[in-house]
């Protein structure tokens, strides 16, 4: 048959498939557990050192159990990461069920990772996926390190579908300007600042949140936008057809800023 159940009786599960479940669970997300000594990392000379704690990479359960060196490339900027990387094959010794076995987990390991950050899914056919922990600055002796552990059930910021819609963004002299989704704990949370919505389908609409995030009503929030001597009110809308628009006063409408949250619906 083409269709199996790995919760079955006698059904013969996989890493791979708990793997799956979990990461489906925690919304394919990965991050740092309240274990342990939270992965915190020091740093002497070039030499970085990560303490003790747990970190779920997309279902994967990764546990440093003792504190973990790395050294850190000189005169360099990075990230410092735990790796999984499926191509690398884990060794065993001894007997399957019995007290001898013991096996040797090469497929994770920590890193210090200049460059681009390969994050790959791992639950689709990937086979690595560098989760950063903290970002890194070295000279030719010493190193420094900011810290910010990625939470579980915690998207980050992504960036809204403005392309769709014909908004822009624009920077008001030299502030940052974004229009981003982020969901965490199944509540997702809007933010835009700088948007320029003149041109736009309507002449009203910021975005596309994705399908699978939209809310089962419109929801609304106040907020404004940002002339050269005035700020004005506006409302801010998101629907059901995944659209973040807004409605304006007197066409002011070229320096958007606002925010705006909703549970997602259950069931979806």
């Amino acid at each position: 048959m083409a269709i199996t159940m790995y919760t079955s009786d006698r059904a013969f599960v996989t890493p791979r498939e708990v793997a799956s479940a979990q990461s489906a669970l925690g919304g394919d997300t990965s991050g740092v557990l309240k274990r342990g000594k939270e992965l915190k990392i020091t740093v002497n000379g070039l030499t970085a050192t990560v303490d003790t704690g747990q970190v779920i990479v997309l279902g994967r359960l990764v546990e440093v159990t003792s504190p973990t060196q790395i050294t850190l490339p000189a005169n360099s900027n990075g990230n410092l990461c735990i790796v999984v990387d499926l191509s690398k094959a884990n060794t065993v010794q001894g007997q399957a069920g019995q007290p001898n076995y013991y096996p040797t987990i090469n497929q994770v390991y920590p890193s210090a990772v200049t460059g681009d950050l390969v994050q790959e899914d791992l639950n689709n056919g990937g086979f690595i996926y560098e989760l950063p922990l903290a970002t890194f600055s070295t000279t030719a002796t010493s190193g420094t390190v900011t810290q910010h552990n990625p939470m579980l059930n915690d998207s980050g910021w992504l960036n809204l579908d403005i392309a769709s819609t014909g908004s822009k963004l624009w920077s008001d002299n030299g502030a940052p300007c974004y229009a981003q989704y982020r969901v965490r704990d199944n509540v997702m949370f809007l933010r835009w600042r700088g948007v320029d919505v003149s041109k736009a389908n309507n002449g009203n609409q910021i975005g596309r949140v994705p399908w699978s995030l939209r809310p089962d009503v419109e929801i609304a929030s106040a907020s404004s936008d940002i002339g050269a001597t005035s700020i004005y009110p506006v409302i801010s809308y998101v629907n059901d057809t995944t659209t973040l628009w807004v409605r304006v006063v007197d066409n002011h409408c070229g320096n958007l800023v606002g925010s705006m949250s909703y549970p997602l619906p259950v069931g979806r």
